[in-house]
């Protein structure tokens, strides 16, 4: 019975994830996604900066990695971000969460591409499985507005940098500690998030926020933040990293409930099936990268986390 026991960081982590896109929404009733951005990443950063300490990890740029970690930052911290925050503003949990859960096929392909791996026939099969299953999930965006298919638009155009951003790490991981690279490649998504966040951080009316904000707020930050990274990494040395990246397909699913116990908003039966067909796709893709040992045994860092998720 141990084979199908849950492993329980992991379990917290997929949890908080899956509820950070509701929070996200509920956040955004008193701030805007440029004050979300910056305010965050100020709180992860004194978090994960003093984690490390408590580690004994160094906060020293190791030699010659310097650019390179810096710009990991730039894009999983800052571009991403900025994508995934507006597109949050007008996407729905349940959709955002699902088209999130794509990054996987696009690491397959740009790992590909860049010749880190070789793409083999079940990684493209799952896809194009996924691939169709998100056009049915865009599909039901389509009908309800212009402003929300904008959103799932930026959203997946978030998962696509965050794909880059693996690729990206996967060298840098393999040197040094997750935790460490993580760490100090968030400086380098100041040049993005001050200029999109600042002024929007002083207009912010902080003395009127309700307990909920507050709340939410530190849920983001703390919680699917920094805790949800750590969790995922001591999944991940528990039980292996193809092993936790099969938690991920939960996120969509814990991301869908919370949407409807909290916003009583579902999905439309077309975007039902797209989230068996994107999630039966990226299984698929990932099972085949693990057959052919694609997938790396030491952590990138996951698209959960960067959203805080």
């Amino acid at each position: 019975m141990s084979a199908f026991r849950p492993n329980l960081p992991l379990t917290i982590t997929m949890l908080s994830w899956g509820f950070n896109f509701v929070a996200l929404k509920l956040l955004y009733e008193q701030m805007t996604p440029p004050a979300v951005a910056l305010v965050r990443f100020v709180l992860m950063f004194v978090l994960l900066a003093a984690y490390c300490v408590l580690r004994k990890e160094s906060l020293r740029y190791p030699p010659g990695d310097r650019n390179r970690i810096l710009g990991l930052g730039f894009l999983a911290m800052g571009v991403y971000m900025v994508l995934f925050l507006e597109g949050m503003r007008d996407s729905e949990p349940a959709e955002g969460a699902i088209l999130l859960a794509t990054s996987p096929i696009f690491t397959a392909l740009i790992a590909a591409a860049v010749g880190q791996e070789r793409l083999n026939r079940g990684a493209l099969v799952g896809a194009v499985l996924a691939f169709g299953g998100v056009g049915l999930v865009m599909s039901g965006a389509a009908d309800q507005g212009s402003g929300k298919l904008m959103g799932n638009i930026l959203i997946l155009g978030s998962s696509v940098v965050w794909a880059a951003a693996t690729v990206y790490s996967r060298p840098l991981v393999e040197r040094h500690s997750p935790f460490r690279v993580l760490t100090l490649s968030m400086p380098g998504a100041l040049v993005v998030l001050v200029p999109y966040g600042l002024i929007a951080s002083f207009q912010t009316p902080w003395a009127g926020f309700t307990a909920t904000t507050w709340w939410m707020l530190a849920y983001i930050a703390v919680v699917a933040g920094v805790i949800g990274f750590i969790g995922f990494y001591e999944g991940v040395r528990q039980i292996g990293g193809p092993g936790a990246m099969l938690y991920q397909y939960f996120v969509p699913v814990v991301a869908a409930v919370s949407a409807w116990l909290v916003f009583g908003r579902t999905l439309t039966p077309v975007q039902y099936l797209g989230v068996a067909i994107v999630l039966a796709g990226v299984g698929w893709a990932n099972r085949a990268r693990a057959a052919a040992g694609a997938l790396p045994s030491r952590p990138v860092v996951p698209p959960g986390a960067a959203s805080g998720r």
